[in-house]
């Protein structure tokens, strides 16, 4: 029998766990059982360490759950994600980690989640401030908890790449976009704090009433894809998420 190739035994695998979702909680917790001890035999000899690693988090850990029969554990992984609960993580040498209080006896490689955690960021508001764009905002690496996140925004026009340095406002951040009035500048936010990077396009997501600057001369706002910035003639409004406003000489 010609051994499979990694590509379809991860198929296989993402098949067999696919199933451990909502739907798995509707059934009566005997069947439950009864789904995870077979799963556990058909997962035997395709979990190897390449395509365990090849899996993400929630994947890995409902693996790990269904290998170790833990039926409570699995259960309560799942309400919690159905639920949108996420447990926190640290950071050892660099890598992140996420740690879930009842779960005992899981492997680094299981809990590891560096190259899966992200940017979670906000876009609270935008505003004219002696003739510069003022935006505020909030940033963090997702499920680190840290203090005093270093955050800084980033634009670029395609050719090169400005910093921009942030000032602490509560919880959030502000920042003044004084950017060369040229060009299209796109923005980035990103943020550093125990040693991880990471960054984000900025923009993408609104704080709830959120509203638009006042009209000035000359600049054009985007959020399509983020926040863009603009700067020349006149053009047709985009009839997606975009505004465009246009800017007069400084104040």
């Amino acid at each position: 029998m010609t051994t499979p190739t990694r590509k379809p035994v991860l198929s296989l695998t993402r098949d067999l766990l696919r199933v451990y979702d909502q739907r798995f909680l509707q059934v009566e917790q005997p069947v439950r059982r009864q789904v995870v001890t077979a799963t556990k035999g058909m997962l035997c000899g395709l979990l190897t360490a390449e395509v365990r690693q090849e899996l993400p988090e929630r994947e890995r850990l409902r693996a790990f759950c269904i290998e170790n029969e833990l039926f409570e554990e699995l259960e309560r992984l799942i309400a919690d994600e159905v639920a949108g609960r996420k447990e926190g993580a640290v950071v050892v040498g660099g890598r992140v980690y996420a740690v879930y209080p009842y779960l005992r006896g899981v492997p680094r490689q299981d809990a590891d989640i560096t190259t899966e955690v992200g940017v979670e960021h906000r876009l609270e508001s935008m505003g004219w401030s002696k003739g510069l764009l003022k935006v505020r905002g909030w940033a963090r690496i997702a499920r680190v908890q840290a203090k005093d996140p270093v955050v800084r925004l980033l634009a670029s026009d395609g050719a090169q790449e400005l910093e921009i340095d942030t000032e602490p406002v509560g919880e959030g951040f502000e920042a003044l976009l004084d950017l060369p009035e040229r060009g299209s500048w796109t923005i980035r936010v990103e943020v550093r704090t125990l040693g991880l990077s990471r960054t984000a396009a900025f923009g993408t997501h609104l704080a709830e009433g959120f509203r638009l600057p006042a009209e000035r001369e000359g600049a054009a706002f985007d959020l399509d894809d983020g926040l863009r910035v603009s700067y020349g003639p006149r053009e047709a409004a985009n009839p997606a998420r975009s505004w465009r406003f246009w800017r007069g000489r400084r104040a």
